[in-house]
């Protein structure tokens, strides 16, 4: 599919949003975002995997589109996806992050072509075997 994975770096630079990645950021914080200089920026946990931040760069953007009346003075968000935030604003940007990284059309279309272990999936949408099992589980029920 030649629209996946999804290009989030250039999706954070169309909406004018900084993306920087820090190692120092405590274990168990995954990502955060505040405002900055010149509008926004997302910190991204330098010490997860490619995956993982590719994950958490798509659920600060949901918080940038979703929520960005919220901020305030930041929104950081532990390995969970936790924060000061409610749950039900947690969950929405989890479904739009997963939304936005594995759009449903391609992933039945992969699934029809016959992708269906998590592992495949990952693969083609360059995220964690845990982020595509959930996806698949929710698409495609037993």
């Amino acid at each position: 599919m030649k629209d996946t994975p999804v290009d989030l770096d250039g999706m954070a630079r169309a909406l004018g949003v900084d993306v920087v990645t820090d190692p120092t950021l405590p274990e168990g914080i995954a990502g955060k975002i505040e405002r900055a200089d010149r509008g926004y920026r997302i910190t991204l946990n330098g010490r997860e995997g490619r995956r993982r931040q590719r994950f958490t760069l798509a659920h600060e953007l949901a918080h940038f589109i979703l929520h960005r009346d919220l901020i305030d003075d930041g929104i950081t968000d532990s390995v969970m996806y936790r924060s000061r935030m409610s749950d039900e604003i947690e969950s929405q940007a989890n479904r739009f992050a997963a939304d936005l990284l594995m759009p449903a059309s391609a992933m039945r279309a992969l699934w029809r072509q016959g992708i269906k272990s998590f592992a495949g999936m990952a693969a083609k949408f360059d995220v964690s075997t845990e982020a595509a099992r959930i996806r698949m589980q929710d698409l495609f029920p037993a």
